[in-house]
């Protein structure tokens, strides 16, 4: 044992392991300087991953839930109307300290953004290089219910039957009741830990259950060197509860080429598909005066034209892209949402803000086609002017994602003895924002969260448990890929 030691220490001060050295020099210690070469020795010969990381997992079920309960007790709220909020600040500098008391492998980037996104990157421990896989989850907190003193409630050994909270919320009781729609998933949780607030509050599950599995992820590769993985990269961010989580990530080097979102709800749920999501606007401008000068003065009135405009470009007609009324779940819709005058309100300018959704770019790009070159027919024949302009609010993950994420995701559920549920949502994530910056299409994992955004809001401890266990796997499965 001596022998190994001394040669460690000699191979150390020849430089045969270079980052080892930094690693020694950063900490002063000796000893983690020796954990590192032997790790850099045994990662350097055959790699071979075991059918499961859940013996591994099991070491950090109790600092997971810990994490949990510690993360909902600060106030992360997001506003619609401010760019941060205090509690968001706190929250993310309560993240990056945290991460920085980790012994991350040598070379790991940390930092914490302008705009309050915190960023992790790992570098790879592999001989050949694989894709860079990205993690990601938001810390804020939804402005629609109260989060403020939220006090959590574990029950352990859940024996089934109707959760009755002991705060009401605004002067009513709240149950959380395996009868009803709200609650039927709390019937697969017999003998399992659940985790509510009192009822006064939400519990902010939504995402701070997807924030506690990715620290929890980080603290397992800092102390489990030997663990191959190849390059990580893991963003937190801010104000997603307000549709506004891409709004400052290109501050980051986040550019992950294979990703995953943690942030969806019952176990074995993933997220494969996402609507495509456009604001619209087109604009009519008149002319004003009074209608008994109108033939000579060149009147125009602006609500005849979006009228027809309207007519025509959600028409009914199935042959149409985007056909209304919006019955069907698999079918896109476009809505005339709301309409804007000028600023004296008068009928002489008017623009229409028209919601486009779609699982299919292609088919939203036919509409736009379509209702741009409508609007200019209608401009010219009732003698205004017409301007159109075209929002992305998110976009379809489906269509931008690595092509293996699918296969690396059924694996990692597999290994991790998870029934996988696939499904395609009416709506958006924090991963269909990043699409709208460039980035890859990321698939949406299961993190526990049951009935977010309400008072009556709980946690599956058990779920959030496999949430975890699937995110090593990812990792063991990403290691798998060529590049």
């Amino acid at each position: 044992m001596k022998k190994r030691i001394v040669l460690l220490i000699t191979l150390l001060s020849v430089g045969l392991f270079p980052g080892v050295v930094s690693a020694a020099s950063h900490t002063d210690s000796l000893s983690y300087a020796i954990e590192r070469a032997v790790a850099a020795a045994q990662l350097s010969g055959t790699r071979k991953i075991g059918p499961s990381n859940e013996k591994l997992a099991k070491q950090y079920r109790s600092a997971l839930l810990q994490r949990f309960l510690k993360y909902i007790k600060q106030d992360s709220q997001s506003q619609y109307d401010k760019d941060i909020t205090p509690g968001q600040i706190e929250m993310a500098n309560q993240l990056l300290q945290e991460i920085r008391t980790m012994r991350l492998p040598e070379g790991s980037e940390v930092y914490k953004s302008e705009h309050h996104y915190v960023f992790v990157n790992i570098p790879s421990n592999l001989s050949r290089p694989v894709p860079i896989l990205g993690f990601s989850a938001h810390y804020d907190v939804t402005p629609d219910t109260k989060a403020t003193d939220i006090k959590p409630q574990v029950i352990t050994n859940y024996q089934g039957g109707p959760i009755v909270l002991p705060q009401p919320y605004k002067g009513e009781k709240q149950v959380i009741d395996p009868e009803t729609l709200e609650g039927a998933y709390l019937k697969t949780q017999i003998g399992k830990t659940i985790v509510t607030s009192d009822g006064s509050t939400l519990l902010s599950a939504d995402d701070k259950s997807g924030v506690a599995i990715l620290m929890t992820m980080l603290q397992t590769l800092a102390e489990n060197p030997t663990k191959p993985h190849g390059q990580i990269q893991i963003i937190l961010a801010p104000n997603e509860d307000v549709g506004r989580a891409a709004e400052y990530v290109d501050e980051t080097p986040y550019r992950p080429e294979i990703a995953y979102d943690f942030d969806g709800e019952t176990g074995g749920e993933v997220m494969i598909a996402n609507f495509n999501a456009y604001q619209y606007f087109c604009t009519f401008i008149g002319k004003g005066g009074h209608q008994m000068y109108a033939a000579t003065n060149g009147y125009r009135n602006v609500e005849y034209p979006m009228s027809l405009f309207i007519e025509r470009v959600c028409s009914i007609d199935p042959k149409n892209p985007l056909p209304l009324p919006n019955y069907t779940s698999e079918k896109g819709y476009v809505e005339p949402h709301h309409a804007v005058y000028d600023e004296e309100g008068n009928y002489y300018k008017k623009t229409e803000d028209f919601r486009l959704r779609s699982f299919s770019e292609a088919e939203l790009q036919a509409w736009v086609k379509m209702a741009d070159k409508t609007a200019q027919e209608i401009a010219e024949m009732c003698g205004v002017k017409a301007e159109t302009k075209l929002v992305c609010n998110y976009r379809n993950v489906a269509e931008v994602a690595h092509p293996k994420t699918q296969e690396v995701i059924r694996a990692a559920f597999a290994r991790a003895g998870v029934p996988i549920n696939e499904v395609t949502v009416r709506a958006g994530t924090t991963a269909s924002m990043f699409v709208t910056k460039g980035l890859v299409g990321a698939y949406t994992i299961f993190t526990g969260q049951n009935n977010p955004h309400a008072p009556t809001e709980w946690l599956s401890e058990d779920d959030m448990f496999k949430g975890y266990i699937v995110g090593l796997n990812i990792i063991d499965e990403v290691v798998k890929l060529g590049k």
